[in-house]
């Protein structure tokens, strides 16, 4: 499972910006409790496009977040007799479609 990805703030970026200029990466890193790498990914950014800002996302947002897709596979492995559409329709669930619950399941190796 991928980790929860976060955007830096307008803040941190400024931070980062400057911060570099007096300091190490590793050390604004510490300073602002971000992993180093952020810190070194941000700054490439930076370079090549001269803006902090963020490029747009493509697609939709996910509708099941990392706890939902948990419950998913823990209720998948347990109830094995039961079909996909049933647990969708007797958990909470209900909001999202048969295909984004499977797509979910095969991403985590489980078939259903």
């Amino acid at each position: 499972m991928k980790p929860q990805r976060h955007e830096l703030t307008d803040f941190q970026k400024g931070e980062i910006v400057e911060g570099c200029k007096l300091a190490k990466q590793a050390e604004v890193a510490r300073d602002l409790k971000i992993p180093c790498q952020t810190v070194s990914s941000f700054l490439s950014r930076y370079d090549q496009q001269q803006s902090p800002d963020n490029l747009s996302h493509v697609g939709a947002p996910r509708k099941l977040t990392a706890s939902d897709v948990r419950y998913l596979v823990r209720t998948a492995e347990s109830k094995t007799h039961v079909p996909l559409t049933e647990i969708a329709v007797n958990t909470t669930f209900s909001t999202v479609s048969t295909q984004t619950l499977h797509r979910r399941l095969r991403e985590e190796g489980i078939r259903k």
